[in-house]
C-alpha cells in the first residue's frame, strides 16, 4: 500500500554541508506540511537525470523554465532513507507522480506535482550534484581543497575519500 501525501505546489532536491560532508535530501511542501527524505548523492543525480527525460518525452520540457525551486531547508527529521524511486506521468491530469520507498520497511508514499515544479527540482538537483567537490584530471576521483593521493601516482586508494 503507498501513502498518498498529495500534491504539492513546492519540491527541491539538494544538500546541505560542505563538499565532501554533504547530505542530500528531497523536500516537499504542500497542503500536507514539507516532508523530507534523506537519499544519496546518485540517487539526486539519477532522479533529476529521469525526470528531464520524462519532461522531454511528454514535449513537457521548458514547463519550468520559469519557475526556481526553493531553498533546502534544513530539516528537524526526514521521514525516511529514499532505496527506490518511481516516476510516473498521467495523460488524463497532466500531472507527474513521485513515489518513494524506503530501505527499511516503511510504506512507500506519493508525491504529485506539475511538470514545471518536477523540472525546477531537477535542474536544482543537478546543480546540487555539481556543486561537489572537483574531479582529478587524471583520475576523474573526488579531490579534496587540497587534493589527494591520485591512484595513477601510485595505484594506492587507502586515502581515497569516496
Amino acid at each position: 500500500m503507498t501513502e498518498e501525501r498529495g500534491f504539492v505546489n513546492a519540491f527541491v532536491a539538494g544538500a546541505i554541508g560542505e563538499p565532501g560532508s554533504r547530505t542530500f535530501f528531497l523536500q516537499f511542501t504542500g497542503p500536507q506540511g514539507t516532508d523530507s527524505y534523506v537519499l544519496e548523492k546518485d540517487q539526486v543525480a539519477v532522479l533529476a537525470e529521469q525526470a528531464l527525460e520524462l519532461l522531454h518525452k511528454t514535449g513537457l520540457s521548458g514547463a519550468g523554465a520559469s519557475l526556481e525551486a526553493p531553498d533546502l531547508v534544513v530539516p528537524e527529521r526526514a521521514r525516511f532513507r529514499v532505496g527506490e524511486m518511481q516516476l510516473g506521468y498521467s495523460e488524463d491530469s497532466g500531472t507527474i507522480t513521485l513515489v518513494l520507498a524506503s530501505i527499511d520497511d516503511d510504506e512507500p508514499v506519493a508525491y504529485t506535482m506539475t511538470p514545471a515544479v518536477l523540472e525546477a527540482a531537477a535542474i536544482a538537483g543537478q546543480g546540487s550534484v555539481a556543486a561537489g567537490r572537483p574531479q582529478c584530471p587524471r583520475c576523474g576521483l573526488a579531490m579534496d581543497g587540497a587534493g589527494h593521493h591520485c591512484p595513477k601516482d601510485n595505484g594506492d586508494l587507502r586515502e581515497h575519500r569516496p
